[in-house]
């Protein structure tokens, strides 16, 4: 017995022989405090430092990177009274602003390289010895020490440790 067999007459077949390549669409929102952010997009991290990010943002920011109160003052360099009088949907200054968006840049880069966002965690809470056993998140006050564990992070996503 011989198996079943289309006629061709059954396929549609383009005249037109040019490649077509389709991207598949993607939306992004931007509004959430877990959404990630762009890397290479700094028109998006210029705006969005300009407008301000609102206090739920950073809450959520703090929540999810495990940080404290006085943590999240110092980076954004604010008093921790003045983080307290924030209501939910106030937003920050450009400058505190850009700072909470560098540390969400830095936190998702720190998780692509360390496999999970609870290992960066835990690294950024823990001595290291390349900087004389200080704790990464103590740099956070400055940019500097932004650029410091950015270059950091680098240096362990292409294997360099030393």
């Amino acid at each position: 017995m011989k198996p079943k067999v289309k006629s061709p007459a059954a396929y549609k077949v383009s005249k037109d022989k040019t490649p077509k390549v389709r991207e598949r669409e993607v939306s992004y929102d931007f509004s959430s405090a877990i959404s990630p952010i762009l890397f290479d997009d700094a028109r998006l991290l210029i705006h969005k430092s300009r407008a301000g990010v609102d206090m739920a943002r950073i809450n959520q920011l703090a929540e999810i990177y495990n940080l404290s109160l006085k943590d999240i003052a110092s980076i954004l360099h604010l008093s921790e009274r003045t983080l307290q009088r924030y209501s939910l949907s106030e937003l920050l200054n450009p400058e505190s602003s850009e700072r909470a968006l560098r540390l969400q840049r830095l936190y998702e880069r720190g998780a692509g390289v360390f496999g999970t966002l609870d290992n960066f965690i835990e690294w950024m809470k823990s001595p290291v010895l390349i900087f004389k056993n200080e704790k990464p998140i103590s740099f956070l006050d400055t940019i500097f020490g932004f650029e410091l564990l950015e270059d950091e992070l680098g240096r362990i996503e292409h294997g360099v440790f030393a």
